[in-house]
């Protein structure tokens, strides 16, 4: 894993302000690869890159990489896992290095755009050929490994970070539609938008060029339904569960590959115990992959037990790190920079210490078990889609099963549980509602006038499935959910700089999930059904059985007691108010209830917090700051 950056467009070249600027791309992206950087300029082009040394550790590794003719030149983030075998494909061509990062190359320069379809990974890179003047970009399937670009006085920016775009000249100003849906709505990462106007992102599975001054439109390269409809799902329950595992085993196995140490990041869920169940199998060796996780002082939300279990289960060893309520404080105004856009909560505090606890520990690559509950429909939320779709098809068993497992039983409980179906079969049905089916966010405290000027309809998402059910969870896996927590998770890795996996979002495996039948994802209540079935093979009884439980932090706790003054500060300041997003009039109430006790919801508080940390870090002050052509 590393950092790219590149500017594209007339006046580009190897000249000292093309240098300068490209330095100052590169200098600011440096945690993410901290074992070497380089540049490369040619006439209309300045590629540069940091090093984060992970397959081939010799300086053959080091890029920017071109062919041997020097016609194609790559700047490139992430892991091809499949390298070894397109390398066999590639017959005839002479490699000079072992790196995944070659094999991309070569590729492309075999098959072109098409080469894409044969990655099996995560990736963004950025290819330059000479011989056509051409900037080809693309971004892995679920785009786990980021890229931004922005067009600014004729020329293309491109990054693994925003404030290389910063750093560049490129200007920061604010997007107050994707702002307001992040504040109506907790969407964020859903769409190409960034928090920042005129600044984009490649969307996930996409590639774009560049070339005579023009950015293409982004091309799709790969479809999930389409691939769904090309898999062949077992009848049998017991055939399904068994290669549920052996499709999740090679997802792991290929994940593993790494000339530096692997460990693994346990939150003492479902989903990463069994990772490590895997784990297990595939390297036996206790003493090459250990386990790290993260605790809070008050029991009720520690992960430690279960944790423990697990370690002991594979007789690994396992790390532990504490984090407490000034932890937070200390670390928000950091995160606020790093993460560039607005971001959860308390736990990424949690996940921050864990990875600098694997980093300290001497581990560089760290896999987790992000993408389960997309794949397999884990959150409690796609109970009401499930409801629907059985409504739809009158199967009054099935839905009868299900509402009583969940303790639906009376008349009153059933109107809602149907109210519930009804919103989830509409698109923006559950606007705000978070994983657990609680209410997260307060439009109603919006500034009218900033309604007025940035509201804006509920996205059009697409929705390739028949049924309401995967519908809703490819909307978490492609455009919610799933979109914001690898920003996040990217960032607090590659601050320290090290590597972070999710093999459970193999694409090939995900799209086999798609394929299963609904009971294989919900069943009596209990989301990805067929996961705890074929797990009661590999996991401790207690892990096996224990209840779906979202990340729990005493986030709550912490805002009504040690970090209420700080919060209160933050919020009920001159600057959050005249940026004209709440209304003061009933911010100060609903903040005011919020501290007397009354709710439990603090996500509004820290989404108002955090968006005015942003916007002094970068909105107050940037134009005098940017630099450039």
């Amino acid at each position: 894993m590393c950092g790219l950056a590149g500017i594209a467009g007339p006046g580009v070249g190897d000249d000292a302000k093309s240098r300068a600027i490209l330095a100052r791309m590169v200098m600011v992206q440096r945690h993410r690869g901290p074992d070497g950087e380089g540049a490369w300029f040619a006439p209309g082009v300045a590629l540069g890159h940091t090093r984060l040394k992970i397959i081939d550790l010799s300086d053959a590794g080091a890029q920017p990489m071109s062919t041997t003719d020097g016609r194609f030149t790559i700047v490139y983030n992430g892991e091809i896992f499949n390298y070894r075998e397109l390398r066999h494909e590639l017959a005839g061509c002479r490699f000079r290095s072992a790196t995944d990062t070659e094999v991309a190359l070569e590729a492309f320069r075999k098959w072109g755009p098409a080469c894409l379809e044969r990655f099996v990974g995560m990736f963004a890179l950025a290819i330059w050929d000479v011989a056509n003047q051409r900037l080809f970009c693309a971004r892995d399937r679920l785009g786990i490994k980021p890229f931004y670009y922005a067009v600014h006085c004729g020329r293309f920016y491109f990054a693994s970070e925003l404030r290389a775009l910063f750093a560049a000249g490129v200007p920061a100003a604010a997007n107050e539609e994707v702002i307001y849906d992040f504040l109506a709505r907790d969407f964020y990462e859903h769409g190409e938008d960034t928090f920042f106007l005129g600044i984009r992102k490649l969307a996930p599975g996409c590639w774009l060029e560049f070339a005579n001054g023009v950015v293409s439109t982004p091309r799709p390269y790969w479809s999930l339904a389409t691939d769904v409809a090309l898999c062949n799902v077992p009848v049998q329950d017991q055939e399904r569960e068994d290669e549920l595992m052996a499709r999740a085993t090679v997802a792991v196995d290929l994940a593993l590959r790494s000339d530096v140490p692997v460990a693994v990041a346990l939150s003492g869920g479902l989903d990463s115990s069994t990772l490590l169940a895997i784990l297990d199998r595939v390297h036996p060796d206790p003493t090459k992959v250990e386990a790290f996780s993260f605790t809070f002082r008050d029991p009720t939300y520690s992960e430690r037990p279960w944790v423990e279990a697990m370690a002991r289960h594979t007789g690994r060893q396992a790390h532990f790190v504490s984090t407490e309520a000034a932890d937070f404080s200390t670390y928000a105004e950091r995160f606020v920079d790093s993460q560039e856009e607005p971001f959860a909560g308390a736990p990424i505090v949690a996940y921050a210490r864990c990875f600098e606890l694997i980093r300290q520990k001497g581990f560089i690559v760290v896999m987790d078990g992000s993408g389960v509950d997309e794949g397999l429909a884990g959150y409690a939320r796609f109970r009401p889609a499930l409801w629907a779709d059985l409504l739809s098809a009158g199967d009054e068993e099935s839905l009868e099963r299900e509402l009583t497992a969940v303790g639906i039983v009376t008349v009153a409980q059933r109107a809602v549980a149907l109210e519930q179906a009804a919103a989830a079969a509409r698109p923006e049905g559950d606007i705000g509602i978070g994983q657990d089916l609680s209410v997260s966010v307060r439009p109603d405290c919006l500034h009218p006038e900033f309604l007025n000027r940035a509201g804006r309809p509920f996205p059009q998402f697409e929705r390739p499935f028949p049924d309401n059910l995967r519908n809703l969870m490819y909307r978490e896996l492609r455009y919610t959910k799933l979109p914001r927590a690898l920003r996040f998770r990217d960032r607090l890795s590659m601050a320290v700089g090290a590597e972070l996996r999710p093999p459970f979002l193999d694409h090939r495996l995900l799209a086999w999930e798609f394929a299963l039948p609904p009971r294989d994802h919900i069943y009596q209540g209990v989301g990805k059904a067929i996961l705890r079935r074929a797990a009661a093979r590999v996991l401790p009884e207690a892990l096996r059985l224990a209840a779906k439980r979202s990340v729990q932090t005493p986030q709550r706790e912490w805002f009504r007691g040690e970090l209420a003054a700080w919060l209160r500060e933050i919020i009920d300041s001159a600057s959050f108010w005249s940026r004209g997003w709440i209304d003061p009039e009933k911010g100060r109430r609903a903040m005011q209830e919020y501290f007397e006790g009354h709710g439990d919801n603090s996500f509004f508080l820290w989404q108002w917090a955090n968006l005015e940390l942003w916007a002094r870090r970068f909105l107050d002050g940037q134009a005098a700051a940017n630099r450039g052509f």
